[in-house]
């Protein structure tokens, strides 16, 4: 039996700014993007005030007028949040990072090599990098990555949370169905309708039954709701990208109309796969293979992670510039995306404080449902009309 450790920083952004700047230790402080105007994290003491995440940042001024209002320094994040993956990996070297302030952590035997279980290590390194990095972080520990994760979103914050191996189905039948993941908001609402609210309700309901509303994904689904999940812990770092899209031209390719028109079908493609994943991405990165078979590359890192790629598309041109560096044809591209972040909070969609963003994410939406339904060709670009392939 395995045993698996999610860890997930308390207010991590809002905390990490007091933990830089003293000054802002014990004052209501909330982090907000810049573009979307909203509340990204707010500290525990904007919190008491009644400050949450999501929020228009105008809303949060005028409830709380002695709020300190940040702008978001993800460099910092991603800083401090390597140092803690550094810690973690002092203690295990099977540490995979979920999104920028949370990862799992295999501890399975961990009573050989630490001589304490889990749980005890688990106190420790929560205690470590309490005391070295001023950051609170919430763990959960039980015998899968799904599970962990769930019971430590359930303990924040500054907690943890042990789900002792067998009682997994026992601990998720009561919880809400829409925490289980890799359920669409679409099925989720048609799962509500016929009566399944809980995870302990869908676990027990017959697979031909959700398989009309869900299809093929029904099975996948069912399992993790019966607190089964396989998927191991991986050593992956946090600087690698997440997601990529390859494609190899028939015919070798020059003209730079044509191979921005590419980068736009396979950014949409590969923004598709990051928002499936529930997340948000802050780095592109452009490979090209020229005709001889030689490489080139090129990164760039956005202002604020996005699932969108209409908030990408201007980054295109300068990865191909930078990556295609000699005037000779390019056979084949890969366009990756990586520097996970959990999803932004999101405003209510027909709130009067709204934004532009909330409405292109709910159109991506239905333009991904509508590709995964009837194919890809069935919405396009105008400028796809000059492609060749498919």
């Amino acid at each position: 039996m395995r045993t698996v450790v999610h860890w997930d920083g308390d207010r991590f952004f809002a905390s990490i700014e007091q933990a830089a700047d003293k000054r802002l230790r014990s004052r209501p402080v909330a982090v907000g993007g810049a573009r979307r105007g909203v509340v990204l994290s707010a500290s525990v003491e904007a919190r008491r005030l009644g400050i949450r995440p999501g929020w228009p940042m105008a809303r949060a001024r005028r409830a709380v007028p002695a709020l300190v209002v940040l702008p978001a320094h993800f460099d910092l994040y991603e800083r401090f949040f390597d140092q803690i993956l550094g810690l973690c990996r002092e203690t295990t070297p099977l540490v995979e990072p979920a999104e920028v302030g949370a990862a799992w952590l295999d501890l399975t035997g961990a009573e050989r090599w630490n001589r304490q279980d889990a749980e005890h290590v688990i106190t420790k390194l929560r205690g470590t990098v309490h005391e070295w990095l001023r950051v609170s972080i919430s763990a959960g520990i039980a015998s899968n990555k799904m599970v962990a994760r769930i019971a430590a979103r359930l303990r924040k914050p500054g907690a943890q949370m042990v789900v002792p191996p067998g009682t997994e189905r026992v601990f998720l039948a009561p919880l809400p169905l829409r925490i289980l993941p890799g359920l669409e908001m679409g099925s989720l609402d048609a799962l509500e309708v016929a009566g399944l609210r809980t995870i302990g309700q869908f676990a027990g309901a017959p697979i031909d039954a959700l398989a009309t509303v869900l299809g093929r994904g029904a099975l996948p689904l069912l399992r993790r709701a019966q607190g089964v999940s396989e998927e191991p812990v991986g050593r992956k770092r946090v600087s690698e990208p997440g997601w990529s899209e390859f494609l190899e031209f028939p015919e070798d390719v020059w003209e730079e109309p044509v191979l921005l028109a590419t980068l736009r079908r396979m950014l949409e493609r590969l923004m598709a796969q990051v928002r499936a994943a529930g997340v948000e991405v802050r780095r592109l990165a452009l490979e090209v293979r020229y005709t001889d078979h030689e490489e080139s590359r090129k990164s760039m890192e956005l202002a604020e992670p996005t699932a969108l790629e209409s908030e990408t598309f201007a980054l295109l041109p300068g990865l191909l510039e930078g990556a295609w560096t000699r005037r000779v044809r390019l056979r084949a591209l890969t366009l990756k995306a990586g520097r996970v972040y959990r999803p932004s909070p999101q405003m209510d969609l027909f709130a009067p404080d709204s934004t532009r963003r909330e409405h292109d994410l709910k159109l991506a939406a239905i333009v991904d449902r509508l590709r995964r339904e009837h194919g890809a060709s069935i919405v396009r670009r105008g400028d796809e009309l000059q492609l060749k392939t498919a």
